[in-house]
């Protein structure tokens, strides 16, 4: 069973999240030719941090220190 696993800061939303499920199985289907159905996909979220881009900065949670 494939499975994918995607380090990435926080603060993307739940559309984002399934756009990138969706074109990251389609691809490695059509790749290995194995059924997407078979795919797993597993988010790991990083807390925001200096290095975090300005877009998810300023869309921050409140005192994190970073945007706001």
């Amino acid at each position: 069973m494939p499975h994918i696993t995607i380090k990435m800061y926080e603060g993307r939303t739940q559309e984002q999240k399934e756009e990138i499920v969706a074109v990251f199985k389609r691809e490695l289907s059509r790749v290995i030719e194995r059924e997407e159905r078979f795919i797993t996909v597993e988010f790991q979220e990083i807390p925001l941090d200096e290095n975090a881009p300005a877009n998810l900065l300023k869309a921050g949670p409140e005192g994190n220190g970073y945007g706001g």
